[in-house]
């Protein structure tokens, strides 16, 4: 069996605007990186390679960064990092090619992590499009952002409005509620970090410890004001959807006979794992 025997997170911050807006990407990934060794006081040459999953920064610059912020959080340099993207999924296809690996026998021990900076790498298209995606309608469908896509899945299903307003507001309810409780503590590493005035350009040194954007107050009154962002007349609004974020996470895999023997405990257990390609629109 691969199980995960450690994982945490640093907050997740509101692009721009949030905790982690004037922190480099390698030191959003350290922190965390640092935390999987030290808390199970692993010994940091044990493991076999660290995968990251990333999306939106070019992928030779994030590698290089990947691998600084594993230096920065005392991985020696027999310790290889690369990158992994699969879009949205690309966190979760990092932990399935580490927990791969292990299963074929490549190294014992893997960690796989995601980590994105949406205010250092916004969505943008670099360079031109090949012109031939006009003649072919799924690979012009490639093109479409997802706040479109949110407004074609909720037609097709007959998602109305007021019922993605009301997810969003209980979903808000409950993480509100498990911050209060303390329930995210454990699996939250602070970010020790900076913030920049924009309009003074005044540094302020701080230390991050919880989500950000986290809305308690949300209501039904106040998200129905709100216009629809994608489509006129459509149903997915700033309140309704997911957060531009910056954050990272890891968890440690490991061959269950390798962690009884470290005496860690078991946080769960890698069965299986599929990707399925889907309409693009």
């Amino acid at each position: 069996d691969v199980v995960i025997v450690a994982a945490y997170r640093t907050p997740l911050c509101k692009s721009k605007r949030g905790g982690l807006k004037d922190t480099y990407p390698d030191d959003i990934l350290a922190p965390v990186l640092k935390a999987l060794i030290e808390k199970t006081n692993l010994n940091p040459a044990e493991v076999g390679d660290i995968v990251v999953g990333t999306v939106l920064a070019p992928g030779s610059q994030r590698a290089s960064e990947c691998r600084m912020a594993a230096f920065y959080a005392g991985f020696p340099e027999t310790v290889p990092v690369r990158t992994v993207n699969r879009q949205c999924s690309s966190g979760l296809q990092a932990v399935a090619d580490v927990a791969a690996a292990i299963k074929a026998g490549f190294y014992d021990i893997g960690i796989g992590a995601g980590l994105e900076s949406m205010t250092t790498n916004p969505m943008a298209w670099e360079g031109s499009v090949n012109p031939k995606v006009k003649e072919f309608a799924k690979a012009q469908d490639c093109l479409l952002p997802m706040g479109v896509t949110s407004e074609n899945v909720a037609e097709r299903f007959g998602v109305t409005r007021e019922e993605q307003d009301q997810a969003a507001v209980e979903s808000h309810r409950k993480a509100a509620a498990a911050t209060a409780a303390g329930k995210f503590k454990d699996e939250i590493v602070p970010v020790n970090t900076k913030i920049v005035d924009p309009k003074t350009g005044d540094e302020k040194p701080i230390t991050v410890t919880v989500d950000d954007g986290i809305r308690p107050n949300a209501n039904l009154s106040d998200l129905a004001k709100l216009k629809p962002v994608f489509k006129k007349n459509g149903t997915t609004t700033a309140g309704n959807s997911s957060q531009v974020s910056d954050g990272a996470g890891a968890v440690l895999l490991m061959k269950r006979s390798i962690a009884m023997q470290k005496g860690l405990p078991i946080l769960g257990v890698f069965r299986t794992f599929a990707a399925v390609g889907v309409d693009p629109a």
